[in-house]
């Protein structure tokens, strides 16, 4: 057990999040599976955004961008794929393994309402708005964890 960023405590277990390797810091592999997972995390936030924006063009600017909107989001819907792999090698709290494995569900869920029809396609808006939420979150959360990381090898104590 260590002490989470908000003063609270994280059940990650000995040898994950903020316990240190040898030498007093986090092994190389792992610091750079957070970065790697903090770039990617905020790289998806931006292309749900893009999507979203898309969206907003084909419904009030011309109906046309329908096709975009389909199209690009074979640009990013893999990305979860390996946040799922760098969130273990990140040695990140179950929390994140957690929630990177629900943006697939979701993405699932996606292709399910915007082609089922009726009225579960008003969850389609529903299900972005939860996989832009989750993603901003799993960005703030690994760069929480990455400054926290930061302070104890620098001496600090994390508040």
């Amino acid at each position: 057990m260590t002490e989470g960023v908000r003063g609270g405590i994280d059940h990650i277990g000995a040898g994950d999040a903020l316990s240190p390797g040898p030498g007093g810091g986090q092994p190389g592999r792992v610091r750079w599976s957070r970065r790697g997972y903090r770039v990617l995390a905020w790289l998806f936030a931006a292309c749900l955004v893009i999507q979203i924006f898309l969206a907003g063009m084909a419904t009030f600017v011309d109906a046309l961008n329908w096709g975009r909107h389909s199209s690009f989001v074979h640009f990013f819907e893999y990305l979860p794929l390996p946040m799922l792999v760098l969130v273990f090698m990140a040695r990140f709290p179950i929390s994140l393994r957690w929630l990177t494995g629900s943006l697939l569900v979701l993405i699932a869920a996606q292709y399910a309402t915007a082609h089922i029809g009726g009225v579960p396609s008003a969850f389609h808006p529903v299900s972005a708005l939860a996989l832009f939420w989750i993603a901003t979150h799993l960005g703030q959360r690994s760069w929480q964890l990455i400054r926290a990381d930061a302070r104890m090898l620098s001496g600090l104590t994390v508040r």
